[in-house]
């Protein structure tokens, strides 16, 4: 495997912790030229640091990646250093919480933007070098992006239109022998201080995750990695996620009462 991502290049979005950081990590020690991006300037520095004082090879480039801009100069920083892209993880994502009703068009814009907007033009941007190393796009989803959710609803739209987007390509680039991944992540343990939008755009803290079903952080960077050395079109990850996804495709009445009945509970905390 290690041969596989030997000098290669990976551009990895959302990347200074969390999935991304563990991706990072893995990559870089396969060998790999890995591009990490973040808007925290301190929190994508530190990670830079770390890396670097494990004799990894990387490059930070801090920005915003719903700013087109950004976007550009992440795609162009990651040539000017290492004259390639081989592979793009479309991993960066903004979570909310709230009810259709309550929401503002800001935090509508900001999550849609983040989740949605930011992988096509990195998709666009990336394609032309992407096509010339016969390299891999991937999308990292989630199980919100299966069925519509009640509290869920822009976050989850939006990361539905990932499927969209892996698709077109897929069909567009039949040729040019690229991989284009889609992964839907199940319930995974997250980082303490993780945080998501309320629906008037205040920022809110998550609980902690656990639990014997939750998906270590690793263990679904491991998954991704997977994903790539295979060039699998789909990947869902972990038990939690295979149960959920076959119960939209062969239990969807079934589902849907499972759904309802929770929705009181959730209507006490996001309404």
């Amino acid at each position: 495997m290690k041969s596989q991502f030997a000098q290669k290049t990976v551009i990895i979005t959302g990347s200074s912790m969390g999935i991304g950081k563990v991706l990072a990590l893995n990559l870089a020690k396969l060998g790999a030229n890995v591009v990490i991006n973040a808007r925290s300037v301190d929190k994508l520095r530190a990670t830079e640091t770390e890396m670097k004082e494990m004799g990894l090879e990387v490059l930070a480039i801090v920005g915003d990646i719903t700013l087109e801009s950004d976007c550009r100069r992440l795609i162009d920083g990651a040539v000017a250093r290492f004259g390639r892209i081989d592979i793009l993880i479309n991993n960066a994502g903004i979570s909310m919480r709230g009810s259709v009703e309550t929401l503002t068009p800001q935090v509508i814009a900001k999550v849609f933007n983040c989740n949605a907007v930011a992988p096509y033009m990195l998709s666009t941007m990336a394609m032309p070098f992407i096509k010339q190393n016969k390299g891999s796009v991937v999308f990292i989803s989630t199980l919100a992006a299966l069925r519509g959710l009640p509290y869920l609803s822009v976050y989850g739209s939006a990361k539905m239109a990932l499927k969209g987007l892996a698709e077109s390509l897929r069909i567009e680039h039949l040729g040019d022998n690229i991989h284009v991944g889609l992964i839907y992540i199940g319930i995974t343990k997250i980082d303490q201080n993780k945080t998501a939008l309320a629906s008037n755009g205040e920022t809110i803290n998550l609980d902690r995750r656990d639990g014997l079903f939750a998906k270590s952080i690793e263990d679904v960077a491991k998954n991704i990695v997977r994903n790539i050395v295979l060039r699998k079109q789909t990947t869902i990850i972990g038990v939690s996620g295979k149960v959920y996804y076959f119960m939209v495709r062969f239990m969807p009445l079934v589902l849907s009462l499972i759904i309802k009945y929770s929705h009181k509970r959730l209507k006490k905390l996001y309404s």
